[in-house]
């Protein structure tokens, strides 16, 4: 199945799935541009809605359609996923009606899955990952805030990358295109498969890792992490699990994570898709992978509980 996409023009309609932090920046900054922007999720009754943004800005408001019924929606030729990854089941309604041979279909969101998941509504090149590294909080309904610091989102120099970053290139968020995008996702996957689990379970900030015990298990579960992306094709240098301990060394005194936040929230948790994919990937290749396995059963649990 192939795929016919001109470059996109200031005029062009885009579809956001994912009414949450990501998709509301994304929409905002794209409607700001002059895009004609289609918010899709829940929104009660409301067909027209504006978005609140707060950025270095200052405060801004922008009109966009918001959607909230999948059936009623026809197919676009720009489509951008910013759900979280348990939201995975909600999207593949939006998509069956957004997405024909035309589109080109950005994901962004954390993990290594992004064209897996999307495989029913889209050929691998219709689709461009796009691992999202900027900042945003989602303050209410319509409003959100975007705190930035460099690149902004990672896209693959590949076709529908190259098409994407036509677009995405337009939102102001600052985009990087990488030669080598399976080792950019791994090495953020690192980050994200052992960071929110660890700060979820022990509902503590990134001061845990000061612990030696939690530490230790961090870095093992590191290792572990490693180990699946490298087999997955990765370039991850030996000294990765350092270097992203040194990075939360960094973090400033008292930050979170984005599953801390929706274990406090009493929100759903997207342990599936980061510490998950991890465990099915070491799975496929035959790798033992026994700490992100118990660590992934007690955040299930632990999610389970909660909810």
């Amino acid at each position: 199945m192939g795929v016919r996409v001109s470059e996109p023009s200031g005029s062009d309609p885009v579809a956001i799935v994912g009414p949450g932090a990501v998709g509301l920046a994304l929409a905002a900054r794209l409607a700001l541009e002059g895009h004609p922007v289609t918010l899709c999720g829940r929104s009660g009754s409301a067909t027209v809605a504006e978005i609140e943004l707060t950025d270095h800005q200052g405060i801004r408001t922008v009109a966009v359609d918001w959607q909230d019924d999948p059936a009623r929606v026809s197919p676009f030729r720009w489509v951008v996923v910013g759900t979280k990854l348990h939201q995975r089941d909600a999207a593949h309604a939006w998509l069956e009606g957004l997405v024909d041979r035309d589109t080109v279909l950005v994901v962004a969101q954390n993990g290594v899955e992004h064209r897996d998941w999307v495989s029913p509504h889209a050929a691998g090149g219709q689709v461009a990952p796009a691992l999202v590294h900027f900042n945003a909080e989602r303050l209410g309904r319509g409003r959100v805030e975007v705190r930035q610091d460099g690149a902004g989102l990672v896209i693959g120099d590949d076709a529908p990358g190259r098409r994407a970053h036509a677009l995405l290139e337009r939102t102001g968020l600052g985009v990087q295109v990488v030669a080598d995008f399976t080792t950019a996702a791994w090495h953020k996957l690192m980050v994200n498969a052992v960071a929110n689990p660890v700060t979820a379970l022990t509902s503590r900030r990134v001061e845990v890792f000061r612990d030696p015990s939690v530490r230790d298990l961090a870095a093992a579960m590191l290792g572990e992490v490693a180990a699946v992306g490298r087999a997955e094709g990765a370039r991850l240098p030996d000294d990765a699990v350092d270097d992203v301990l040194a990075w939360i060394d960094a973090r400033p005194s008292g930050a979170g994570s984005s599953m801390l936040a929706d274990r406090l929230a009493g929100r759903p948790m997207e342990h599936d898709g980061l510490l998950g994919a991890v465990v099915r990937k070491a799975r496929m290749h035959g790798i033992a992978v026994p700490l992100c396995a118990a660590v992934l059963a007690l955040v299930a649990a632990l999610d389970g509980a909660d909810h």
